[in-house]
């Protein structure tokens, strides 16, 4: 691939889209990431949307993980215009002791999909600021954490969140950080918290894609948003 410019991205995801869409995905995880990286691409999920919301159990997803791939399901929907509030009342009724499960990744993606409601969880945000150290210092999870304090209150928490970006930088190894779909997370983190150096990191995603695809379907939707999250904010 060449510089990393928009022509490089636009026919590296037309690609991804191509191969994403002969896939036939059947975990929660993996519809709604497909459905928030096509839609994001301005195709058609109407199908993928259909099996998602079959899966649904009344107000959410009962798979072996229910809060995060609730939460993942209600941003995938949400950004497709769909919305529904009964699922967002059931991830609230899951809050306990401000925080969901006492786990650091499940609280981030309620309060990323609360977020995405427009809906203000003070509790929760102060929960992961107030918990955060070492044992939370991987990439992944801190692009989570800071995901999580941008959609909720940028402006409160802005010098936490410039600090553990300036940290996600500093662990960056030749533009990515070991793997596929942790390396999109920090970056999607990374692009929403202002980040000017992102450019390396695209240009490391643009290398490590083959045969129009990441590998997987997770790390292939999650690239694709990447992609347009970049675009978007050039």
């Amino acid at each position: 691939m060449g510089s990393g410019d928009e022509t490089d991205i636009q026919y590296a995801a037309r690609a991804a889209i191509k191969w994403l869409k002969t896939q036939k995905p059947d975990a929660v995880k993996d519809l709604s990431r497909s459905i928030q990286a096509l839609s994001l691409w301005n195709e058609n999920t109407s199908d993928l949307i259909e099996i998602l919301l079959s899966k649904r159990k009344n107000a959410f997803w009962d798979t072996d993980r229910p809060i995060p791939d609730t939460a993942r399901a209600y941003s995938a929907l949400a950004g497709c215009g769909i919305i529904h509030p009964e699922t967002i009342n059931w991830i609230l009724k899951q809050q306990k002791n401000d925080n969901w499960n006492n786990n650091e990744i499940d609280t981030s993606y309620a309060l990323i999909a609360l977020g995405d409601a427009g809906i203000k969880n003070e509790q929760g945000c102060e929960w992961l600021y107030r918990n955060y150290g070492e044992k939370w210092e991987y990439a992944g999870t801190t692009s989570l954490i800071i995901t999580a304090l941008i959609k909720q209150n940028h402006s409160r928490y802005r010098e936490f969140i410039k600090d553990r970006a300036g940290w996600l930088i500093s662990k960056r190894q030749s533009g990515g950080w070991a793997y596929t779909a942790t390396s999109n997370l920090v970056i999607q983190a990374l692009i929403l918290a202002g980040e000017e150096d992102i450019n390396p990191s695209i240009q490391w995603l643009l290398d490590k894609q083959e045969g129009g695809n990441w590998g997987d379907i997770i790390s292939t939707s999650l690239s694709l948003i990447s992609l347009k999250m970049y675009l978007s904010k050039k």
